[in-house]
């Protein structure tokens, strides 16, 4: 039969477990503000029953905290990660397209419309007084305007490519920083766990990273059982492995070298991506997402093409009368992303500005200056030590700015200073459709609406992304948060439990006091 005393252990299960419960409801109420704490709860059972030999069989003998476990749903922590993903990507996209359209905008507004303009109002004036040197400066000073315009641009935006490479740099060391933490912390559950206890809070520090983890590049998770409580914990990016409770690995940056160059106007010193074993990161892989994503984007999209420098049948380079090669939009071979960043625009304007600037210098070199004594020459040039033609060189003909009468406005040597067929011929460059089929104002606006459509649909999804992100993290905090009120329902639970234990305790011990110090004597 049972002990005359085993009511008292009984209580005392009970005493232990309601202390238990309560501590842990203190636990969850301290973190009720900390970013991704789950909550805890302690599991309890009945404690195994004892044989009495008594004809009532057996005799529970109180209960017993089981585990603290956590209150967490695997789905939604994924459903999460998705969307932080794609968060990561258009968070990076808008703000580097956002960047990019504060140049645009002003083009719209007051850059190309009045650059472009008050070189053909030049043209125009010219044409009025072609033997006036003051307007034939005025033009050629319009000229220089424009291509230092050009060069502007050109120039903010490889700023911004360099930017994005830089942030391409510093998203692999966060990589790599939070794989290493990672590792360490799987090690450290795995270390607790064997001894068959539960390492809620550092799995909740390493949920948080893996959170962090998942808005910097797409990645897939797992966790296998191993048995004896040991779990290995697997995180990988396109189908390496990054992670595990075994190791990690990492990722590293090199510069690509001359020839590796994608983009003729690229910025020097783009990276490249390795893993630590020497095997290709793929940066344009269809499956890659999240903030990586998102910069390699912007820093290497070219809309599925790259700027290449024209070529004859031979595949060398074709160089112009003045000496130099252009460059153009080449079909790649697939290694490469389909968005339109700053490779792309870089390109378009290129693409204008060749295109335009050989048109004005065909027109000029037909002629003669006013005075007859000078053939006609180029009026838009490279810099000097420069062999392509693009908008972040392009200037003006020095011998033009230093003497404006050698401008050329006149088809004939023999017929008089007022002539100027030449600029009229020029002027007609306004509306000639020479741009892909169009003028060079329809150019410049196709240019804005690619760039116009692609901000928006950054800044529209990133908008979708962060309401989704609110959405379903709410939906995890109805699982895995801390409530107030449930808390404190909670505690007066388990506070009343307490109570009764207490009571039961107290009345045991006037049940013992009755038969130890009044029975018999």
């Amino acid at each position: 039969m049972a002990s005359t005393f085993f009511g008292l252990t009984i209580a005392y299960s009970g005493l232990q477990a309601a202390q238990a419960s309560i501590n842990v409801t203190a636990h969850n109420l301290s973190n009720v503000r900390t970013e991704g704490y789950t909550k805890e709860t302690a599991q309890k059972m009945a404690a195994d029953s004892l044989r009495t030999y008594a004809p009532y069989g057996t005799l529970g003998s109180g209960v017993l905290v089981d585990e603290i476990t956590q209150t967490r749903d695997t789905y939604y922590d994924e459903k999460y990660r998705n969307n932080q993903t794609y968060y990561g990507e258009y968070e990076a996209k808008n703000n580097y397209m956002n960047q990019i359209e504060s140049f645009f905008n002003e083009f719209i507004l007051n850059g190309y419309t009045e650059e472009y303009n008050n070189f053909f109002k030049n043209v125009n004036q010219v044409t009025l007084t072609p033997e006036d040197n003051s307007a034939k400066n005025s033009l050629i000073q319009s000229a220089l305007s424009m291509a230092d315009y050009f060069n502007y641009l050109s120039s903010n935006l490889k700023d911004i490519q360099e930017d994005a490479n830089n942030e391409v740099k510093d998203a692999v060391e966060q990589i790599n920083s939070l794989a290493q933490s990672i590792y360490q912390l799987s090690k450290q559950i795995n270390q607790i766990e064997a001894c068959y206890g539960n390492a809620n809070d550092l799995r909740d520090s390493r949920n948080a990273l893996v959170d962090r983890l998942a808005q910097i590049v797409n990645i897939t998770t797992n966790e296998e059982d191993l048995g004896n409580n040991l779990t290995n914990f697997t995180i990988n990016i396109d189908g390496n492995t990054l992670t595990n409770s075994y190791g990690y690995h990492e990722l590293v940056v090199s510069s690509r070298k001359d020839e590796e160059v994608r983009n003729n106007s690229d910025v020097s010193g783009l990276y490249n991506i390795k893993w630590d074993t020497g095997q290709e990161f793929n940066i344009y892989s269809a499956s890659l997402g999240g903030q990586l994503k998102g910069l390699i984007d912007i820093r290497d999209g070219c809309n599925g093409q790259i700027e290449a420098v024209v070529t004859d049948d031979n595949g060398d380079y074709k160089y112009t009368e003045d000496g130099f090669f252009t460059t153009d939009f080449k079909d790649y071979d697939g290694k490469n992303t389909s968005f339109k960043g700053i490779p792309y625009y870089q390109a378009q304007l290129n693409k204008f500005m060749t295109i335009f600037a050989q048109a004005v210098n065909d027109v000029f070199k037909q002629g003669f200056s006013s005075d007859g004594e000078t053939p006609g020459m180029s009026l838009f040039v490279i810099k000097d030590k420069q062999v392509a033609f693009s908008s972040s060189n392009v200037t003006v003909n020095k011998e033009l700015a230093l003497d404006p009468s050698k401008l050329a406005t006149k088809s004939r040597i023999n017929t008089g200073a007022a002539n100027a067929d030449i600029i009229e011929k020029l002027s007609k460059l306004q509306t000639a459709q020479i741009f892909n089929g169009g003028t060079g104002v329809y150019f410049l606006e196709s240019i804005i609406a690619d760039e116009s459509i692609d901000t928006n649909k950054a800044n529209n999804f990133l908008k979708n992304h962060t309401n989704l992100k609110t959405t379903i993290q709410n939906q995890r905090l109805s699982v895995m948060g801390v409530d107030f009120d449930e808390e404190t329902m909670d505690l007066v639970t388990f506070k009343q439990a307490y109570d009764l234990s207490s009571k039961m305790m107290s009345v045991l011990n006037q049940i013992y006091d009755k038969l130890i110090n009044q029975t018999g004597v």
